[in-house]
Formats: C-alpha cells, structure tokens, sequence
C-alpha cells in the first residue's frame, strides 16, 4: 500500500515554522536556507509491510564577506604595523597579501597569522600598496589600502612651549614637551643648561 512519509531531524530539534511538506510529505522545503537549518535529516516511510528511513545531509556554505577590510593607515618609522584582515564564510576563508601587486613574502620582520598581517621595525621600503586577499572554494574577494611609513627629526612648530609662564609660589606647574617626530622623540630636560634630574617635587 501507499506508505506514510514522514520527516525528522536526527538531532531530534524541531522544524522551525518556515519548513514546509509537500505531495503527501514526499517532498520538504526549507525557504531561506540558513547555517542552523544544516544538519542531517530523515525521511521515514511506512506502511502494513515494513518501515524504512532515508537519511541526507544538508550542507551550510558561504563565499567570503569581509568582517574586518583593511584601510589607508600611516605608522612612524621603526614602529610595528599590525593590519587586521577578517572575512566571514564557510568553508572558514584562507588569506594572502600582496604588496604593489606581487605576493608578499613571509620573513623575519614579516608575518600572517589568521589572515592579520605584522611588519616589526618598519622602514621607508615598506611604504606602498597593500592587497588583503580572502577566499574558499565558493568565492574570492580583496581588500587593499595603503600603507605610508613616515620619518622626521623631531619639530615643536605645531606645539611650541609658552615663552613665558607665572604661578603662585607652592602651586604646581606643568611644562608639556610634545614635537611631531617619526620615530616617536626622547625627551629631556634641562634649567639653564643645567641637566635635570627627577627628585620628589
């Protein structure tokens, strides 16, 4: 006789409301497939001669989506760059970089790790146009921006000390020493030539 059909999930979760049965259940839609509608699933069929199951599996995939691109950034000579480079996806999407359009190799002062990519102690060479590269078997996309290492002796122009500066006796004075300078500058200080050291006050 004609069997009676029915479907399951082997995980034993229920059908969410969207799944619809179709032809005497011979047939399941699931509209607007998403990764929690993955898994296996059953078909039972039955009638007064037997039972038997059918088993499938459904299948989440995804092309890469950036999660994270990368953007235009400039960093101090002898710094460390650390450029994060994230996409979504599944299968989980590998990583390359390019550098003025050629694949960028992995050294010392250079490394990728999940797709972020670190230079250490940075030099003038390292400027230039970077390319993130995200892919997996369904997709590829890229992501590139520029990366501008900057050098300069240290220069008080945009933040000059005050000339001249009057307070009460007792209170407290603050002096700000901040030049614009790549590498970040050292600073010290001095009182009419003299060297000053730190003491309590």
């Amino acid at each position: 006789p004609v069997p009676q059909i029915n479907w399951r999930r082997t995980d034993g979760l229920p059908f969410p409301s969207k799944i619809k049965l179709r032809k005497s259940n011979g047939m399941i839609e699931i509209p607007n497939f998403q990764q929690e509608d993955a898994g296996l699933y059953e078909c039972i069929t039955e009638n007064s001669r037997g039972k038997n199951i059918a088993r499938g599996r459904l299948t989440y995939y995804a092309k890469p989506h950036w999660v994270q691109p990368i953007e235009d950034v400039e960093v101090a000579v002898e710094d460390t760059l650390y450029w994060d480079c994230r996409a979504s996806g599944k299968p989980k999407p590998s990583y390359r970089w390019l550098r003025n359009g050629e694949q960028l190799a992995i050294e010392g002062r250079i490394q990728i790790e999940n797709g972020a990519l670190t230079i250490s102690n940075l030099n003038l060479t390292d400027s230039g146009r970077y390319q993130c590269i995200a892919e997996n078997k369904h997709g590829v996309i890229s992501s590139s921006a520029e990366l501008r290492v900057v050098a300069s002796a240290p220069d008080f122009s945009k933040s000059p000390m005050k000339k001249l500066i009057q307070v009460q006796i007792g209170s407290t004075v603050d002096f700000e020493c901040k030049p614009k300078a790549f590498p970040k500058a050292k600073c010290s200080w001095k009182k009419g030539g003299e060297q000053l050291q730190e003491n309590e006050r």
